[in-house]
């Protein structure tokens, strides 16, 4: 999605508007052919429609838009009815809950029927749908993403959330406790704000501090699979230090995860810009997380997989190049970047040089060549010895030399 571009109003002016004025946002998206197809179509059959969420809370902070939700009175059925045409293809996402999936040239447009939650639990709740936007506002988390926008980009502001933007707070709507008993991955959610917008929020609502202290031990009752898909939301965003640290200050972290190691989570963060390694949520967890750490959260086989390889590497000592070589350059950066940090040391220019160098300069000797010679087990082994003589000759030695010093004959026609 293009980055959104906030057009006609500064942060800074909010409480200076005077009543009569619309707060306007123009955005790329919200102009786009596909996002203003779908708003008409509902308006034309009679319905009130509107974009809402964090399409437009970002583009309120001029931030790039990644997902584009719309709110309407519309039930579930109506809007299935009204995008079961040509050039859409629609998904039940969460259809019992009001929600469908519209996707519109490649573009996923999420609409959800405005709604009342009833008799939630911490985890879910019954709904029941409603035409009332100021309602559907109150349901929501909190007041920066209770906004909503027509296709002409004015904003609807139910609940004043706009004075919560300068400068940016993170507040839970109406009542903390009541919010997040409805659904204690809030506090989670929380959190990930505080981390997603870590440049824009300077303090902490000491309210909702005292509302998660009072209930974080729901977090108890959350599937591990939801648990661990919003912790790694935390751990993707640029910097999570802060919100980390708060999270392990007030007891959170602990209920999700072994907080023990969490100092070194600013060190990390400081590593990872050194080299210019994006953020990876993994290499994060492996950081703040004991020798003893076995796997607590329901993580993909992927994330399983690498979890355990980095601890595993990080047991012993390896030469950064053949760690290029048998798994990746990310890996290699990664065991480099945690060991840094974890033996407090500095980082060395020597190490990030020779993991660019084994990257920019592949080994010659492959398992195709290797396999000429010798069969099984074996093929790896010699591979693994060419690749140390090649580490070992500075990345200038030839395939000759290499099957000659690893014990390998070629025959004049091989």
């Amino acid at each position: 999605m293009a980055h959104t571009t906030f057009g006609v109003l500064l942060l800074g002016s909010f409480m200076a508007l005077p009543k009569a004025f619309k707060m306007q946002i123009n955005s790329r998206w919200i102009k786009s052919k596909g996002a203003q197809h779908i708003l008409k179509i509902l308006e034309n059959a009679g319905h009130s429609a509107y974009f809402v969420g964090g399409c437009v809370r970002n583009s309120v902070l001029n931030i790039p838009v990644s997902d584009i939700d719309i709110s309407t009175d519309a039930t579930p059925e109506e809007t299935l009815s009204l995008f079961d045409i040509d050039n859409f293809k629609v998904v039940q996402t969460g259809f019992s809950h009001g929600t469908i999936t519209v996707i519109s040239a490649g573009i996923p447009y999420q609409i959800t029927t405005m709604r009342t939650d009833q008799n939630t639990d911490g985890r879910h709740a019954d709904v029941r749908f409603s035409d009332n936007i100021t309602e559907d506002a109150k349901r929501r988390d909190f007041t920066i993403n209770a906004l909503y926008a027509n296709s002409f980009g004015e904003i609807i502001d139910p609940l004043g959330g706009l004075k919560d933007f300068n400068p940016l707070k993170i507040k839970f709507i109406g009542n903390a406790s009541n919010r997040i008993q409805e659904d204690y991955l809030r506090i989670l959610r929380f959190f990930r704000f505080h981390a997603q917008f870590s440049e824009l929020t300077m303090h902490y609502d000491q309210v909702a501090l005292s509302a998660i202290k009072d209930h974080q031990s729901g977090l108890k009752i959350l599937s591990k699979e939801r648990v661990w898909n919003e912790f790694q939301k935390i751990l993707s965003t640029a910097d999570p230090s802060r919100a980390l640290l708060e999270m392990s200050r007030i007891g959170v972290l602990k209920k999700i995860w072994n907080d023990e190691n969490i100092h070194n989570i600013r060190n990390l963060i400081s590593i990872e810009k050194k080299l210019a390694i994006e953020p990876e949520p993994i290499r994060r967890l492996v950081t703040i997380s004991t020798n003893s750490e076995s796997i607590s959260l329901n993580f993909s086989r992927k994330d399983a997989k690498k979890f355990s390889l980095l601890k595993g590497l990080l047991e012993n000592k390896h030469d950064l190049a053949e760690l290029v070589y048998q798994f990746s350059r990310e890996i290699a950066l990664s065991v480099l970047a945690i060991y840094t940090c974890q033996q407090g040391e500095k980082l060395k220019s020597s190490d990030v040089t020779k993991i660019e160098k084994a990257f920019l300069n592949p080994c010659p000797i492959k398992g195709a060549q290797i396999s000429k010679y010798v069969r099984g087990a074996a093929v790896g082994i010699k591979i693994k010895e060419a690749q140390r003589i090649w580490i070992k000759s500075n990345f200038n030695s030839n395939e000759a030399k290499i099957l000659s010093a690893i014990g390998i004959k070629v025959k004049p026609d091989a």
